[in-house]
């Protein structure tokens, strides 16, 4: 079965020219490379060199040799460390927002993530009182924040997989255009009208042309 096309080529175009010194942006542009060569091997039925399929292992898996594997490393501790809920739930709500793309959504609605992360935390940080006891800073403050993380991590998941290359990424809810139904006009349009006349039961001939007749 042939995988959905979710813009790979121009996400990976986008991820190769903005990935910099980041090797996590390394391992998605190869990941949406793999994506791409099965899903021309299983049209065309060609068989791409199985080198190129190899990608780098996660982030928790590498030799931190190189001084960018070593800031991602700590980056991704440090996350890990302030938002362990946030994050695998972010994750969780990016994988079921792209797969509904090109299908429900037409482009991944980072601008609503977002918007929808700031405003649970601002919200969480008006609603908090600090006097209530070390119960309360878990249940009122903690909890409520890893949900507010959430959307801002899928958010930021939409940016690294590369979907600001696709129009309507910046919209705050990219609904897919609705399919138009085919009408019988349509059809017509594109077929051609329907010839409901019958062959004829005697072949016209021409008349023979006798000439001008004179008295």
């Amino acid at each position: 079965m042939v995988s959905v096309d979710r813009y790979d080529a121009l996400r990976c175009e986008w991820v190769k020219i903005h990935r910099g010194w980041s090797t996590i942006q390394d391992k998605r542009q190869n990941c949406l490379e793999q994506v791409i060569r099965r899903r021309q091997r299983d049209v065309t039925g060609a068989v791409p060199d199985p080198h190129d399929d190899v990608t780098l292992p996660p982030v928790w898996a590498r030799i931190a040799k190189s001084p960018a594997a070593r800031v991602e490393w700590v980056a991704v501790n440090v996350v890990a460390a302030m938002i362990p809920l946030g994050w695998p739930l972010g994750w969780a709500v990016h994988c079921v927002t792209a797969r509904t793309i090109p299908g429900v959504l037409r482009a991944y609605p980072i601008a609503a993530m977002l918007a929808a992360g700031a405003f649970l935390g601002l919200l969480t940080v008006v609603s908090y009182d600090p006097g209530d006891g070390a119960v309360a800073i878990i249940t009122d403050a903690w909890i409520p924040m890893q949900l507010a993380a959430a959307p801002v991590v899928a958010g930021a998941y939409g940016i690294l997989d590369g979907w600001l290359a696709i129009p309507g990424s910046l919209s705050w809810w990219p609904l897919a255009p609705r399919r138009r139904e085919l009408t019988s006009t349509d059809a017509a349009e594109i077929l051609g009208s329907y010839d409901m006349t019958g062959p004829g039961v005697i072949d016209a001939k021409p008349l023979l042309d006798e000439g001008e007749r004179r008295p």
